[in-house]
């Protein structure tokens, strides 16, 4: 029983997380998150659709 608290006892010096104090991220250009990605082209517009307010204007389109 002893052995088993004990055991207990010791279960959060384990804990979790790395060995060490914390450091910070770096250097820099190794760095890959956050990240910024491209806005995705959009949508096409179907055939006679009103392009919205400040939408760039598609060639050909009323």
């Amino acid at each position: 029983m002893r052995l088993l608290l004990a055991l207990l006892a010791l279960v959060p010096l384990v804990g979790c997380g790395r060995a060490g104090p914390p450091r910070m991220p770096g250097p820099k250009e190794e760095i890959i998150y956050p990240r910024a990605y491209p806005r995705p082209d959009p949508l096409p517009l179907p055939p006679g659709a009103v392009p919205m307010e400040g939408a760039p204007r598609v060639p050909g389109a009323r």
